[in-house]
This record gives C-alpha cells, structure tokens and sequence, in this order.
C-alpha cells in the first residue's frame, strides 16, 4: 500500500499585524492551535492513494483555528494546485472551515482571489478537481475554491453556507429569534439542503467519501487507460416494416422510456445533481457513467411508469434548473473531451409561472448554444416524445436516432389542436378533439419515418410489438447498435470536425420558398410550394358583446364591473378562498302562506282604517303583551354594523308576514339604516321600504327617527323633518319611535306632530341610563323620569317608549319604574333594551308582570349579546300566562334558520361577543353602538386595543358631565375615545389646554350645541377647550328652512332627470353621500345592485361560478344570468383582466387591482414644525386651502375621514401653505405628511 506523502510541511501562519482584541493576541492563539493541534497552518497537503489512484488531496484542519483561511492556507492550497499540474494528478480539498480569517485582516480575503487563479490554471489542463464539504463549510472558503471543483460532494450532516445562522439573524433580522426561525427553509444550510438545490453534486456517509471519489476519478480517468469504444457492430438485417403511427403511443406507461435504456446500456452511473447555481430538476437526469467501458456523459428526461414516478419526474416535464444541468454536464464533458449521450422523451418544457421566472426560455437557448459550439461529441436518441424546445433543448446531436413509436413536434399534437381548432362547446370539443390532434399530427408530419425525409433526424430505431419497459432485448440491442457505431464514427473526428458536422447538419434544415419582388398592394406568390391566396373577404363591423350589453337597461354592464372590482380587490373573497363555507347565496324562502292584506282586527288593519287614536285605545284594552320584531333593524344593527342588504330582508319578508301576523310591529327601519344604505350598501332606503311593504302589508312597520335629528347626527330644519315624516309615511311606515340623545321633548315636538298630521304612530322615548335605585345617582332619578314623562304627555303622543340602549335596567327596577310612571302619564308604554348584560330576558318578564304595554325582542338567530332578547326565549317563559301573546315560537325556527344563513354571510361586521358582559354597567355603551365602534375600532388598526377604548369610552362619557348615551351623542363619545386612544392621549388631557388637540368634528358639532344640550348642561372646561374662548353655543335654535325647490333645480340640472321628494330630502340629510349614491348607482349597476346575492356583493365570484340576478322591475329590467370564466394575471400595471358570460354575451373587464395596498405618501417628520401630520388612518376629505394661500393659527386645512368619524386638520401656526402633499381621497396612515406650512417670521 502506497505511503501518504505530506507537502509543503515548512508554511505556516504568522502574526503579521500584532493583532489583540479582547482577551487573548492572535500569536496566543496560534500557539495555542499549535500545542493543541500539533499543526502550524490550517491547511495539509498529501499525496494520496484512493484505491491505487494518485491524487493531491489537500485538508482543513478544523482543529488550527476553524480550519480558516488565512495567509499561510491560501499559499499552501495554491502550491498543492500547482504541484498537481506540474505532475497530472486529480485534486481533491476536504474543507471544514469557518472561512477567512479575520486576525489577518484584508489579506485573508485575497487568498479567496489568489486560490481562484491557481485553480483557474489548475482547470486548463483538463485534470479532475473534486471538493469534499466536511462539516462545517461556511464563508469565503464556499465561495470561492469550494465551489470551483468539478464535482462537489457533500457529507451527510454536515453543514455548508456562505453566511452563517448568527449572521443572518443579527443581520437580516436584527436578533429577533422568532422571525427567524419562521422564515428558516426546512433544513437550511445541510448538505441535503444545498443538493436540493444543485449546488451539490452528491451527498455521500463519511466512510463513503473514499469510495466515491475514486468511483468518479476511475470514470473521469478512463481514457488514459487506453480504453477504446468497440468495434461497428453490423446492423441486423430487416425486410420491409410496417409502422402505424400514433402520438399516444409514445405514451404508454409500459413502453421503454430514457431512464430505462440508461439503467440497461450504462455501467458506474454517477448523477451529478443540479445546475450548481441553485436549481435541480426532477425530470432531467445526469452524470458520468461507462458506455462499453468508455467515459462519457449521458443525460436522460425522466418521466415514470406509473403515477407516483411521473409525479416525482415532474410528468417528464423539465424546468430551467434542468436544462441548465444538461449545460453544466456538456461543458464538463467538454472539459474531460468525454462524449456526451441524451436521451429524449419529454412533452415538453415545464409551462409554470415558476419556470418563466427562473429563466425558461435563457436556459433553453443557453443549452442550444452549448451544444451548438460543443467540441465532443453529441449523440441524440429520441426515445418517446419530443415536445417542442423542451426536447430540443438537449437534442443537438452530431447523430439523432428515433424510436418508431415517438413523435418530434413543435408543439404537442393537443396544443396545436388547442390553438387552431375551434369547438361550439364542451360536448363538441369532447367528440372531435382526440380526431382532431391525430389529424394534426398527421399533416405536421412528426413521426420518424417523414422526420428522417425531411432531415430531422439520421435513423429510426424500430421498436417490437409486445416488448415493454421491463422485457426489451431487441430495442435494448438496436439501441446498442445505434449507440455504438454513432460513437465509433464520432470518436474518430477532430473537435473543430464535430462542431463544424454539426453546424452544417443544423444549417441545411428547412424548406421554404423563393419570391420574386412584388408591388405592396398584391400578395407575392413563391416558386417553391405557395398557392395563390384566396381573396380577401371585406369586412363587416359587429357589435361586440360588451355593445350589447351595456345598451340592456339596468346597466348590467356596470353591475358586472362592481363584481370584477369585488372578486379582485376585496380582502376577503371568494378567489382568495377566506371565506367560510356556510356563506352562500342566500334563495328566497317560500313562506307557508302569502298574506295580501292585515286582518282588520290586527292593529295595521285598525291603524289603517280606523287611526292613530283608535289604535291606541286597541293597546290600552290588550292583555297580550305586544310583540314588536327588531330582527330588520336595531338587532342587525347592533350584531352587524346594520350591513344587512335589502336582497337578503326580501328573501325572508313574506315568511315574517306569515309567521308574524299577531305580532304588534316590525322595526325595521330608520336609525343607521338610511346613511348606511347609502354609504356602504349602495342602495335607497326609500326601495327597502316600499318593497318591504309590498311583501309585507299586515304588520306595522316601526321606524327610530331621531327628533331634531331625523336619521343623520346633526340637528335639520323643521321642513326637512317634516317631509321626511310625510314621505316615510307615504311609502309604508305607521309607528314612529321619536326620541332625542338628550331627552329635549322640545326636540321632538315638530316630530311629533308631523306623524300625527300623517295620522301615524308617534311613540316617544324616554332614554334609560344610570341607576336610580342607587343611592350614588344623581342625575337619572326616578323623578328626572318623571318630569320627561309628563313633557311627552303634554306634547300629545300616543304612547311612550322606554329606550334602554346599553340594557342597563335591571329586573328589580321593572316595579318601582312602572309605578312612578303610572303616577303621571296613561300612555301606553313600549320597552326596548339591549341584552348585553344577559340579564334583560328577566328585565321583560318582570316588566311583563309589572304591566308594560310591549316589549321589543329578535329572532333567535339576531338576538341577545348586544341585540334584543330572544323573541322565542322571551315567548317560551311567559308560554300559558293571561299575557302571552298569539304566536307559536315553535314554528319560528324556519325562519330564524333562514336567518342563521343570512347572519353567516355578514361575518367580517361580527362584533366579536361571544356572550353577555356585566362589564356594560361600567362603559355603558349602547348595544346598537357596540358593533359599529368595533368596525371604527379595526378600521383604525386599533382592534387589539379594545379592551383600552372601552375604558376610554367611560373616562370621555365621564368629562363630559355623565350625558345620556344614544345616537348621536354615543358617537361623539366613541369618535373622541378612538381619537384619543389612537393619539396615546388620557381622558383628563381633554380638560387639559397644554395639551393642544384638533378634536373630531363631531366633538366639535357636540359642543356647540348641534346635537342639543343635557338638561344639567355640559362641564364648562370642556365647553372652553373645544370652542376657545369665544364659544358661541346655540341651543334648540331655529334653522334656516330648507329650499327643496332649489335642492330640486340643483340635482335634475347636475344629472340630468327628475328627482322624487323623498330623494330630495335625502339629499338634504346626507348630501355628500347622496350624492356619492347617485354616482355609483349610475356606474356600478343601478337596481340590479338591490338584488345582486349579498355573497358575490360582499365576496366576488369564483371562475365558473354562475349567478342569477332578478329584477324588481320586471316590466324594464330583464334578469340577468352572470358566469365568471377567467380572472387574468397581474400585469406591471396592477391591473387584472376578467372574462364573464352574462345573458349569453361575453364581456370582458379590465381592473385594478389595490387590494392590499397602502399609503404610499411620506410620513410626517415629528421634529419638523412645518410638517402638519395625519391624526389618524383614513382617507383625506375635503382639502380647503392651495399652495400659497396664507393661513391663520387653527385655519382648516383639509379633513381626514375613517368611517362615520371626520377630524378638520388646521394650521399649526399663522404662515403660508408651502405644498399640499395629500390630496383629497388620499389614503394616509396616522402621521402621514399632509401638507407643509411655513411660518409667517420664517422667509418664504
């Protein structure tokens, strides 16, 4: 047994710059490497013995230091690769290393450049160098010599990286742990990681790595035996054969494949994995291996015999990291002058999204070149398919020899029949397609025996009938032949004969024809194989599919724009398949009967032809406890942010008519629901009114109506509120549930008689809050109760509500409460509470027995939390009693599981109760407000600070004097504890006039007296922080009456058609929004946005889902049948295409996409006093001042707007707007820069 030979023994590493940082010199520690290691350098040299072939094997001892590279290293490496060429030897380096060193400064880091140049010359003597990675690898070893070897072998466990863990953590992700190890790829950094990735050829047990490293060097060292390829064998005679062809038949699981000839005709295959970039493929295979004992490369498509293999070769379909191995292999076996053999059986190159973005197409071409310049010899057998560039891709043989029964196309024969065929529909594709792509396959002529006409290929290799993968000794022999005598002819040229055969033999393919010049306006006609062309037909414009339906009425077109806007942009949709599976289209419910008219005895039959006063004389002689649903209203409300769609009400409207008939009213209107409709529905209210009426015509309908108020949260005129009570009236509403935030019944005076002028209802509140049975309280005594009681008296009201809006009354209130209100008032009295607390199914039953007239309650499926109780909870408690009212609650659940269905579409507006919270005796937050809040709470980014606002929700209530909480007045208090919350502020800064605040407009409108004043008034600090000094309070002051005449003029002039009254009384309401409704009810779809399925107006569509949507006016809208069939990519443009069938025409929509996009603007530097920052996340409204303008101290600047809560942003300072950043409809996040403004000392 040869003797290892150690070299260059005298190197060693050396302080040079007398380094010392910390505790211990470098010279220490070289001589501590020494004592410990025996070594004075990092790195030996040796002449060694694998299995009795010579090599220069050189090694990191990882025991010197970490095995770094320094000074000494890089000299001895150097030497080692010089020495190997001087003597024609293989190199090998077993590394473990730390990588350079850093006691040696900069010029530890060129040895990474000093080693690269001796191996550079190393390389041009075409002698093998192999690298062993040993455990660890890491730093500029890596990325240097490491990975300019030949062939890379890797041992298992070991680990090999450029920059370490710590690195990256520290680095990348600044020490956070956490993060790190989430975004970690499953076993970073190990051998089998990096031979994943093709940066490792193979990963070998470390008592294998001898074994393997002589396997290679035996191969790569072959010819230098003398071996020679055997003798031409002669080819076997055959008569004449018949072939029937069929591009399937290259398919069949049990034909012989590539991977097959290669495990059959190779010896001492070795794969070398990967590309040795980053890529390895699962299809293409390489490496070197022995063909009759000559070294040569092969590489082969692996496709699979049954299922799981072709999943794990990728269906045969390679990627780029394929192709650019073949590459990799073909220059290495240019380097060893070895011959190189491919065996094709491909489809075709791998169409994915990943393939284009690695490089499909760069890698394809890449690989032509190599091949086309390649200097040894190219044999290409086809062995299966031959798909497009994909098998072109390692097919540029000096030989090419086909199997009978494969196919060489420019496309596979479906994906022409794909792209030139055209089929009137699925039934007409399934019948012809299989004919068609035979036909096809046909006249592209690409099977082997037109392919060897035409030059594509030099010899077809029959195949034999009944032979299959696994028992093949003929194709096996002929394939040999082939082989063989292809090699015996090639091995014989020179490499500039082999590159200059194959270039010619690739620059003679083609047919194609000669033409002589022609005028511009004929068609040339070539000598060779052209026609003359057929005339041209002239053309006739057709209307296109998307002319057709835009000109249907209704505007489907636009309805279908809303749609692709939704199905792309919503964060939660459909496409991006987050939305729950029991959301779905909500059908209409069939009711057990149809009920056309009230009974007459029923109090909308009496109300209607009898009156108000009748009606209420009916109430007062009742033993029946009145039944009043809220599920339409007030309990959607309060649990859905009062999203629910009119579409879905409809469904169930017939079925609440039915199943309702001896209940006393429905709420279900008024309140949010008018602004709501308009601002996040797109839809009238006015429509959800009248249509529910139509579907509804034996119950009272019941609105809320907020005295001076009306539906909106500022103080109208007295005209507006009363035409606004005359056309609610006209349009179905007969009990009008009055109240004030306040309990101002002057506020409800105009209300009151207004709805007895439209011979209707007028209930009014009374507003519950505090705790009168408590000794602490004094402001809500039972007297203050009282005194309110006799105001609605005297105001002539048919009946009193007790509106109990955070569920604060408790059962042993129910009482006391009743009798005191006995003592001063005979009007009938109402109950509506909110079972936040889980204790006012007990308030109603002891009021119940204390004599209350009726009591408001939900279906089950809209109840409790912050809702009303449950309608049939309450009904089973007081089943059998002398006051149970007329109705079976045991046939509710088909309705209350139509409602369940409903409630599950609307789960993003959920407020998140899970249950009842005693915790509401505390903030006293309205049950109607709770949901709503939680929506401004999320869309403010605040949602995990929850807990902190509803605390803040009670401090703010505090400041401002412990006022009745109610819409309006409840959303002042939540908009001022957001903002502060959002500001990092406390309660008392409110009072606290160092501390400057732009406070939300609505605190503002609050102070100022827009929404009334508290009996007992408002603190007098807050009065003076929020207006200054020169407040100017205006309490129950008549407003200028609204000129509808105007309004009218104003509207029919700006959109060109009449306007009704009720639209414009909403205009004088809401007209911002009114008018937002107008544009988008124009754009987006008109009516058919009313009757859209809540699931795609909410969610979008799915591809291939189909809708239905009917109209409400059959006799001028059509219904509409809509099927999405394709969402598109997303271009550089951010825009998406979408394709939809709707009534049969196509339409196509092309959108774009924002889903997920933020605020692009600067934010605000805090240091800088010009810059006027975002008080919160929300878009701008409206901007009031431009560039230039000179500006006062507090001046209005521009208002920033998040859902119902508006903040008027002013000036800092007296100065000049220098720029305006944020226009109006920016988007901006808290502190976003919106505007420069430079003080009036500061030069301009």
């Amino acid at each position: 047994m040869e003797q290892e030979q150690e070299l260059f023994q005298e190197i060693a590493s050396v302080d040079f710059l007398n380094f010392s940082f910390g505790s211990k010199a470098y010279s220490q520690q070289l001589k501590d490497a020494f004592k410990r290691s025996g070594l004075v350098c990092g790195v030996t040299c040796l002449i060694r013995y694998i299995n009795g072939i010579k090599v220069v094997w050189m090694r990191h001892e990882f025991d010197f230091i970490g095995g770094s590279l320094g000074c000494a290293e890089g000299e001895k490496l150097s030497r080692g690769f010089e020495y190997a060429s001087s003597e024609g030897l293989p190199v090998i380096i077993e590394i473990r290393s730390g990588g350079a060193r850093m006691q040696e400064g900069t010029l530890s880091l060129m040895q990474m450049a000093k080693v690269s140049v001796a191996v550079r010359a190393f390389k041009s003597k075409h002698l093998p160098f192999i690298t062993v990675f040993q455990d660890p690898t890491f730093g500029g070893t890596t990325a240097s010599y490491a990975m300019q070897s030949d062939i890379r072998i890797g041992v298992y466990g070991g680990r090999i990286g450029f920059a370490g863990e710590k690195v990256i953590l520290n680095t990348v992700y600044r020490m956070d742990q956490e993060a790190f190890d989430k975004a970690c790829p499953k076993g970073f950094q190990s051998a089998q990681f990096l031979h994943d990735h093709g940066q490792v050829d193979l990963v070998v047990q470390q008592d294998d790595i001898d074994s393997t490293v002589s396997n290679i060097l035996r191969i790569l060292k072959a010819k230098q035996t003398g071996v020679m390829i055997d003798k031409p064998i002669e080819v076997e005679k055959r008569g004449t054969i018949e072939r029937k062809f069929s591009y399937t038949t290259s398919r069949t699981d049990t034909r012989v494949q590539a991977i097959d000839i290669l495990e059959h005709l190779f010896d001492g295959f070795i794969e070398l994995r990967g590309d040795g970039k980053q890529g390895a493929d699962k299809c293409i295979r390489g490496g070197i291996a022995l063909y009759h004992n000559y070294p040569c490369v092969v590489i082969a498509t692996r496709k699979g015999h049954n299922p799981q293999e072709m999943i794990e070769s990728n269906y045969g379909m390679a990627s780029p990291a394929g192709y650019r191995t073949a590459t990799r292999l073909m220059l290495l076996a240019e380097q060893f002058a070895l011959p190189v053999i491919t065996l094709v059986d491909t489809p075709g190159a791998y169409p994915s999204f990943e393939s284009e973005i690695e490089g499909q197409p760069e890698a394809i071409a890449t690989s032509l070149l190599t091949m086309a310049g390649l200097k040894v010899p190219i044999i290409t057998v086809m062995v299966g398919e031959g798909g497009s560039g994909g098998a072109l891709g390692i097919a540029m043989g000096n030989i090419i020899g086909m199997l009978s029964g494969g196919y060489y196309g420019v496309i596979t024969p479906e994906g022409a029949a794909s792209i030139l065929c055209r089929y009137s529909s699925d039934e007409d594709k399934a019948n012809r397609f299989h004919h068609d792509c035979e036909e096809i396959s046909q006249k592209q002529q690409i099977y082997c025996v037109d392919l060897k006409r035409l030059g594509v290929i030099d010899e077809i290799i029959d195949e034999v009938d009944k032979e299959t993968y696994d028992n093949c000794p003929i194709l096996l022999k002929r394939v040999n032949e082939f082989i063989t005598n292809s090699l015996t002819t090639l091995l014989k040229m020179e490499p500039s004969e082999l590159v200059l055969t194959r270039s010619k033999k690739f620059r003679l393919m083609g047919i194609y024809g000669h033409c002589n010049p022609t005028p511009k306006n004929s068609s040339p006609v070539p000598r060779l194989g052209g026609a003359t062309p057929a005339p041209i037909a002239s053309y006739k414009p057709v209307a296109t599919p998307q002319q057709i339906i835009t000109t249907q009425s209704g505007n489907a077109a636009g309805l279908i724009n809303f749609i692709a806007d939704v199905t792309v942009n919503a964060n939660i949709s459909l496409r991006n398949k987050n939305v729950p599976s029991d959301c779905f289209v909500i059908k209409h419910l069939e009711p057990e009967k149809i009920i056309e008219k009230a009974r007459i005895d029923s109090p909308k039959g009496i109300l209607d032809s009898q009156g108000p006063d009748a009606l209420v004389d009916w109430i007062r002689n009742q033993k029946e406890i009145l039944i009043t649903d809220t599920t339409m209203r007030d309990a959607q409300q309060s649990l859905l942010a009062t999203r629910v769609r009119t579409a879905d009400l409809l469904s169930v409207a017939e079925e609440h008519s039915c199943q309702l008939d001896h209940a006393f009213s429905m709420e279900m209107w008024g309140g949010a629901t008018f602004d709501v409709c308009y601002s996040f529905l797109h839809e009238s209210p006015w429509e959800r009114l009248r249509l529910l009426r139509k579907r509804i015509p034996n119950i009272l309908f019941q609105m809320l109506l907020r005295g001076r108020n009306a539906v909106g949260y500022t103080n109208y005129p007295d005209n507006l509120i009363k035409e606004f009570v005359f056309q609610a009236a006209k349009n179905g509403m007969d009990v009008f549930r009055i109240f004030d935030c306040f309990n101002d019944v002057s506020s409800m005076v105009t209300c009151v008689k207004a709805v007895k002028e439209a011979k209707k209802i007028a209930e009014c509140c009374i507003c519950f809050t505090g705790n009168f049975m408590s000794p602490d309280e004094h402001i809500y005594t039972l007297d203050y109760y009282k005194e309110v009681a006799k105001k609605i008296n005297e105001i002539g009201a048919h009946c009193i509500a007790i509106k109990d809006m955070a569920g604060l009354f408790k059962p042993q209130m129910a009482k006391p409460f009743m009798n005191a209100m006995k003592e001063v008032t005979d009007l009938p009295i109402f109950f509506h509470s909110h079972n936040t607390s889980g204790t006012i199914i007990n308030t109603l039953i002891a009021l119940t027995e204390a004599g209350i007239a009726g009591v408001d309650v939900a279906l089950p499926a809209m109840s409790d939390c912050t809702s009303q109780p449950s309608m049939g909870a309450f009904l089973a408690c007081i089943e059998g009693s002398e006051r149970a009212p007329q109705i079976n609650y045991r046939k509710l659940e088909r309705l209350d599981s139509h409602w369940r269905n409903i409630r599950s579409l609307y789960f993003t507006n959920e407020s998140g109760m899970k249950g009842g919270t005693t915790k509401v005796y505390d903030h006293q937050m309205p049950g109607g407000q709770y949901s709503n809040l939680q929506a401004q709470c999320k869309a403010l980014g605040l949602w995990e600070r929850w807990d902190e606002i509803t605390k803040m929700y009670s401090d703010v209530n505090k400041v401002l004097g412990d006022i009745i909480k109610v819409t309006p007045s409840s959303k002042v208090v939540g908009d001022l504890a957001l903002f502060l919350v959002n500001k990092g502020l406390k309660a008392e800064d409110v009072l606290n006039p160092n501390i400057p605040i732009e406070f939300p407009e609505s605190v503002v409108g609050l102070a100022s007296g827009k929404l009334g004043y508290p009996h007992r008034g408002f603190p007098d600090k807050f009065i003076e922080r929020v207006l200054g000094k020169n407040k100017v309070i205006k309490v129950n002051e008549k407003l200028v009456d609204m000129d509808f005449s105007q309004a009218k003029t104003y509207l029919q002039n700006k959109y060109g058609r009449v306007f009704k009254m009720e639209e414009i009384v909403s205009y004088g309401l809401y007209p911002k929004q009114f008018e937002a409704y107008l544009e988008f009810y124009k754009k987006y779809g008109g009516d058919y946005l009313l009757t859209l399925p809540t699931l795609v107006f909410l969610y979008g569509m799915n591809i291939n889902q189909t809708i239905n949507v009917y109209s409400i006016d059959p006799d001028n809208l059509e219904d509409v049948t809509i099927k999405l069939i394709r969402v598109g990519p997303l271009t550089l443009e951010d825009t998406r295409s979408l394709a939809f069938v709707a009534n049969g025409c196509r339409h196509d929509v092309k959108i774009n996409e924002t889903q997920g996009q933020r605020c692009t603007l600067q934010p605000a530097d805090k240091k800088n006093i010009t810059h006027l920052a975002s008080p919160l996340l929300g878009n701008v409204g409206t901007v009031f001042v431009k560039e230039g303008d000179e500006v006062v101290k507090g001046a209005p600047i521009m208002t920033v707007e998040a859902m119902k809560m508006k903040i008027t942003v002013g000036a800092q300072f007296d100065g000049v707007v220098k720029k305006i950043v944020a226009c109006e409809d920016s988007k901006v996040e808290k502190d976003t820069l919106l505007a420069i403004i430079i003080p009036s000392t500061t030069e301009k």
